[in-house]
């Protein structure tokens, strides 16, 4: 373990930080995934130069998109979309409730290193995969996934985000599941009760992660300011 003379560690932190709050989805950055063109006419009379949304979306996945990447969005799109919609809505869920404890403990972030910050995300994991569990058991988790479903979201590749398109979560047999981005932010997530100061954290993404057709781990990437993305946090489903 990591001594840290800048951090202030209390032992409730983690309860104090976990209201028992309604938690309502708002818009956020990378929230909108591509959607059928009637959904989103061109305007009427569109500049030559201009590009539309629907070209800068297309653009954005036929150039971005490694051919894993492509693999793992053909499989997961085939998955019960209500599944997809509630496990990586929990990974987000995590992965925000994380970055924010490790902030909120950080006194003065110059006085860290990676291994120190890697080690507190670490100490952290498995608090925020418990109650992103919890919360996806909740009736309002339940009513986002059926309406409001998340998949794999291109704008997560680029910056501000610069997540990496995809990872790995080692499975118990020795094989690995391949997980693919699904959301991500750069301060807080649509049903998050938990913001963050960005002072340690450039962004979080989240991953729905696949093994022979099956959605079998959730993931998380803290995209760490000066050390750039820490390594995976999964969970099993």
């Amino acid at each position: 373990m990591h001594r840290v003379g800048a951090l202030v560690l209390t032992g409730g932190m983690v309860s104090a930080l976990v209201p028992a709050c309604t938690i309502h989805l708002r818009p956020s950055d990378g929230d909108e995934i591509e959607s059928e063109s009637a959904e989103h006419p061109p305007p009427a009379h569109p500049d030559e130069d201009s590009e539309t949304d629907d070209d800068v979306e297309d653009d954005q996945e036929s150039e971005t998109m490694s051919a894993e990447a492509e693999a793992a969005y053909d499989e997961l799109m085939s998955i019960d979309p209500h599944e997809v919609a509630l496990k990586t809505m929990a990974a987000s869920y995590a992965a925000v409730m994380v970055a924010s404890l490790v902030e909120t403990q950080v006194v003065d972030p110059a006085t860290l290193d990676f291994e120190a910050l890697d080690a507190l995300i670490g100490q952290h994991a498995p608090a925020g995969w418990d109650s992103a569990r919890l919360w996806i058991e909740s009736p309002e988790a339940t009513t986002l996934a059926a309406t409001d479903g998340i998949y794999p979201d291109f704008a997560c590749f680029n910056e501000p985000y610069g997540c990496p398109q995809t990872t790995e979560c080692p499975l118990s047999n020795g094989e690995q599941a391949f997980c693919m981005v699904t959301h991500c932010g750069t301060g807080e997530c649509p049903w998050c009760p938990w913001g963050l100061g960005n002072l340690l954290f450039k962004s979080w993404c989240a991953y729905g992660c696949l093994k022979q057709g099956s959605l079998v781990a959730g993931a998380y990437i803290l995209n760490t300011r000066g050390w750039g993305p820490s390594r995976p946090r999964c969970t099993y489903w």
